[in-house]
Formats: C-alpha cells, sequence, structure tokens
C-alpha cells in the first residue's frame, strides 16, 4: 500500500508560523554553485525530507571518475528521521545520485510518472527494489512528518516537471528547480502560473529558484521551434542524419521522429542511456512512435545513408560516448563518412565545453557537416527560464527571501541583481554554498553554521554487457594504488615513436611483476596501434588505454589502481 493519500490540490491556508520557537534548518548538499548534483535537505525536529538526489560530471582533473554525486555524510546518524525524498523531474542531475546513495538511505522516492519510470529502470539495472518508489499524479499531496507537500506542473526539456511547494511549521516554501515559461510545449505540460500566483496571494515564505540563464535576456523560444531546424538539417544531408542531445529530453526525441518520418527515414537509438530512456517513455506512453520506423542499431548498415535518422548520446563530448566512439572508427554499428551530418541539440553544460568543442572538431576532421549552437542558433532551446520567465515567476510568488539554486556562483550573483532590481533587500537574496546551515524561521534567515562536504566519485568498472558500478572516494582510490602509462606518439599520425614506460606506485604485483608489466605494455600497444590515424583524438585514446588496462590489471591482481595515461606528442 502506497503511503500518500490523494487529495484534491486547492490552495490551503499557511500553517501557523512558530515565532521565536523552533526553526528550519534548510541544508544545501549540492545544487549550489554548481549546476549539476542537486539535493537539498529540509530538517525540523525530527523530521527531515530531502529533495533531488543528482549527480555530478567529472572534469579533466578528475582522472579515472566517472560520476561525482553529493556527500550525505551528514545524514548518516539521522537516517531514521527522513521521511522521503523528492524528485522535481527526471534529468541526471537530479536522479543520477540515487542508485548510489538510496541503498544507504533506503527511504520512500516520491515524483510524477515519467520520473518514476527513469528511476525504475536505473534500479532495475542495479538490482535494487523498486518497491519504494511512489508514483503521484500532480495533484496528490502528502504529509511527511511536520511536512505538507503539494506540487505544481512546469514546462522543462522533459515531461512530468515540477514545483514543489512545501508547508513547514515556520511557512509556506516554493521549492522550484528546471523550467521555464512555455506556452506551447511539446509535452503539452504548461507551467501553472496561476498555482504560483494563489501561493503567493497565501504568503510564502522562501523561493528556491533555477538561475541558470538568469543572464538571457528576454523569454525563451518555444520547444516546437525545434522541429524546423531539425528538418532543414535533413533536407541538406544526403547521407545519414546524427541527433544527439540530452538522453531523457524526451520531447526532442519525439521531434526527431516527427522529422524521420515526413522524410521517410528509420530511426535508430544508439547508446545506453539514450535507449533505456527511449524505451521507458515509449512504454508508458510519452513517445508517439509510427509503426515499422525504429530500427535495431544493428540494422543500420542494411539501410542507404539518406535512410537514417540515428539518435545518439553523447551531446557532451563524452569520451566512452557512443558518439565519440563513432567519431574514432571504434562503433560497431554506426560508421560516419562525407555526406553526413551530425546535429548537437544540446549546449555544453559547464566543465564539458572543451570535450564537445574537441569532439565537434574530430568530426569535422573527418569530413562530416557538424550543426551545433555556435553557427546555427535554432539547434537547441535552453529548458532553463532566460531573465523575463524569471521575473514573472519572483514577482507571482511574492516570496519574503529568495534562493537562487541550479546555478554556477556569477549566475547567483546576477539573480540576486534582478532581485534587487525588483525591490528586494540584498539581505533578503540568499547566496549560500554547499554544505550551509541555514536557520529558517517566519520572520528572519541566517546561516549559523556548515557541515562539511566534499566531492564523491564513483568509478565504473565494466563486467560484462551489464556494467557492476562501484562507488569509491579519494582514499580507496589511493589505497588501490596508481599506475601511470606513458606513451609517446607522433603529433600527425598518431603513432608510436618509442616503447610504452609504465610507472606505478602502491600497486604491488611481488613475483608477477615483470610478466603482468610486459603484457600491459604490449596491451598498450595495440591500443595506441588500432586507434592510430591522421588526425589523432587524444581524449579518446586516454579513455581506450584507461579502461582497457584498468580491467586488464583487476582480472590479474583484483585490485583497482587508478589507471593515468599520459600522451606525449613528439
Amino acid at each position: 500500500m502506497k503511503s500518500f493519500k490523494p487529495k484534491t490540490n486547492l490552495p490551503k491556508p499557511i500553517l501557523p508560523q512558530v515565532a521565536g520557537g523552533q526553526s528550519l534548518k534548510l541544508i544545501p548538499l549540492g545544487g549550489v554553485g554548481d549546476v549539476t548534483k542537486n539535493m537539498y535537505v529540509y530538517e525540523y525536529g525530527n523530521d527531515i525530507i530531502l529533495v533531488d538526489c543528482g549527480v555530478g560530471f567529472p572534469d579533466e582533473g578528475m582522472p579515472g571518475v566517472d560520476l561525482v554525486i553529493p556527500d550525505i555524510s551528514y545524514l548518516r546518524d539521522k537516517k531514521e528521521k527522513i521521511r522521503g525524498i523528492l524528485i522535481t523531474h527526471g534529468h541526471e542531475d537530479h536522479i543520477g545520485g540515487l542508485p548510489y546513495l538510496w541503498p544507504e538511505l533506503q527511504v520512500p522516492i516520491y515524483t510524477q510518472k515519467l520520473t518514476a519510470g527513469f528511476i525504475r529502470a536505473k534500479f532495475t539495472e542495479h538490482n535494487l527494489p523498486k518497491e519504494k518508489i511512489n508514483e503521484l499524479k500532480i495533484t496528490d499531496t502528502l504529509e511527511l512528518g511536520v511536512f505538507k507537500i503539494s506540487f505544481y506542473q512546469v514546462s522543462h526539456s522533459i515531461p512530468d516537471s515540477t514545483g514543489i511547494v512545501i508547508r513547514t511549521p515556520v511557512g509556506t516554501i516554493i521549492h522550484q528547480a528546471d523550467f521555464k515559461i512555455d506556452w506551447t510545449p511539446v509535452s503539452g505540460q504548461v507551467t501553472d502560473v496561476g498555482a504560483v500566483a494563489s501561493l503567493g496571494e497565501e504568503g510564502v515564505l522562501l523561493m528556491m529558484l533555477d538561475c541558470l540563464r538568469v543572464e538571457k535576456p528576454g523569454f525563451n523560444k518555444s520547444e516546437k521551434s525545434i522541429e524546423s531546424s531539425f528538418e532543414k538539417a535533413g533536407l541538406e544531408t544526403p547521407g545519414k542524419l546524427l541527433i544527439t542531445m540530452t538522453s531523457s529530453n524526451v520531447s526532442r526525441m519525439q521531434q526527431a521522429i516527427n522529422v524521420a518520418e515526413k522524410a521517410g527515414r528509420k530511426v535508430a537509438i544508439v547508446g545506453r542511456s539514450f535507449e533505456n530512456n527511449f524505451q521507458v517513455a515509449r512504454d508508458l506512453g510519452y513517445l508517439d512512435i509510427p509503426p515499422g520506423i525504429v530500427v535495431a542499431p544493428d540494422a543500420i548498415n542494411s539501410f542507404a545513408g539518406e535512410k537514417m535518422l540515428i539518435l545518439i548520446a553523447g551531446a557532451q563530448g563524452q569520451a566512452e560516448s557512443s558518439l565519440s566512439r563513432a567519431a574514432n572508427e571504434d562503433h560497431r554499428f554506426v560508421k560516419l563518412k562525407e555526406g553526413d551530418s551530425v546535429v548537437f541539440s544540446a549546449d555544453p553544460i559547464p566543465s564539458t565545453e572543451s570535450a564537445q568543442s574537441a569532439l565537434i572538431d574530430k568530426l569535422s576532421r573527418i569530413g562530416v557537416n557538424v550543426y551545433y549552437s555556435a553557427i546555427t542558433s535554432d539547434l537547441h532551446v535552453s529548458g532553463h527560464a532566460a531573465l523575463e520567465e524569471l521575473r514573472l515567476m519572483v514577482n507571482l510568488a511574492k516570496a519574503k527571501f529568495l534562493f537562487p539554486i541550479g546555478g554556477t556562483f556569477k549566475h547567483m550573483r546576477a539573480f540576486s541583481k534582478m532581485a534587487q532590481d525588483l525591490g528586494y533587500a540584498q539581505q533578503n537574496v540568499l547566496l549560500p554554498e554547499d554544505g550551509d546551515i541555514l536557520e529558517v524561521r517566519a520572520d528572519s534567515i541566517k546561516l549559523t553554521g556548515r557541515v562539511e562536504v566534499q566531492n564523491v566519485y564513483v568509478d565504473g568498472l565494466g563486467v560484462g554487457d551489464v556494467g557492476h558500478v562501484i562507488l569509491r572516494d579519494r582514499t580507496r582510490l589511493s589505497e588501490e594504488g596508481l599506475v601511470v602509462v606513458v606513451v609517446t606518439v607522433d603529433q600527425h599520425s598518431g603513432k608510436l615513436t618509442s616503447d610504452v614506460d609504465i610507472i606505478s606506485r602502491g600497486f604491488v604485483f611481488e613475483e608477477m611483476a615483470k610478466e603482468i608489466m610486459d603484457e600491459a605494455r604490449d596491451l598498450v600497444k595495440k591500443s595506441v596501434e588500432k586507434h592510430a590515424n591522421k588526425s589523432p583524438d587524444w581524449r579518446f585514446l586516454r579513455k581506450v588505454i584507461e579502461d582497457e588496462l584498468g580491467k586488464f590489471l583487476y582480472s590479474q591482481t583484483e585490485r583497482r589502481p587508478l589507471v593515468l595515461p599520459v600522451i606525449v606528442e613528439n
């Protein structure tokens, strides 16, 4: 039996506010000063609720790391107080941390239908039980300890995105993660500005608000404008049309499928994250798929290039992605050539700009026509509110205090300036950091302390085709040791110009050392020779060496050292 009771979503009066009594603790564990890794703690007395549980993505200074997740050290001795996790929507930076952190917390999860489907798919992949994933309607309300929870619909780049209303003993809080104002969304889900206005009339103590696009003047274009851009790219492409985007952008998937149907192209879905999300959205009725249009990846080469549209993972330039493998001629099914086109329908998130740029350059070198935002403005519409949309929401909510979330500090500062232009006092726009403890009362919000938070790293180690994922922080990595692989190559051809040098620290082979080192060198040589060509991609080659050598060393020693490839151009 589900632990929530569906009720009407009519506005409720504000709960009695406790003046001079107990305060609410609000602690961001991620998502402040950073676009990703969203997680927020609301604590009152013996009750805690969490909002979102996302992942971040490693930068080039995090070798061997696949994902970064929030640090939940603060919660470990308070698990019996946690009444549930509320999820705003289904993007990775809001749900991706659940498979790694939920097993430790074991608390109910509450979210809308599509997001629940994505989470179930993740739990299935990680062999986790799914009984505590509770699927809600937008009109459902919850009582989680002292917290009274309701929801309202918003537009975003994924269906079933919500704003969360948290009624607490000190006042009403609106937690509004990613959203925009789109009056003609592909999903038909329009932001419920009426609900926000009603809350504003009741009285709102604090509004948490997505601030990522505050520097963008005016309003965003409608998501529907993307379809004509896809259609134009298709008409200009005599070969295969590849479109890459955020793998959970269901609305954009639908538009690509619409274009394929009009043009008589078959559609293939390539990349595990894309395939999983596509299947969930299709099964739950969020995609309208014409019969016979979707083909398996291994059937791509059975059709002429002009008859194929491929939705492919890798929009952020990830070295291990399907698009990166295709660009480096290492994908089993996707073979690129002149006359093909790749459309990047996603802007890079902070920390991935250089990776996406390098991939675009690699594709351009092999003769593929590449469409991306810097040269074609209509390929991506942000899912995040621009300046005028933010002003509208702030004016409707009329909150006493504002807290910009989901952006870097430059976005938070810009949001504060916007709010001050609307009449807010500077001290009423909160600019905390991850780990800061905010004491929220009916008439004040103060910084009263700090909990220590640090990046926690996820290192994925593949086992067959399934993938067994382990969680290790830096201490664990240091205990396993370090292996540095120095490869000297010709900068033009990518071929080896000297022998491979392998240096290890804290990684003991004992009597087997020489034999394993020799085999490891041969393995690296073969990897370099396989990927040597006239336009070498060093990022991709480093990733190949890291993955293949890591698996080999584990198979020989059952240890997982940090493998650090160093490529020296000669």
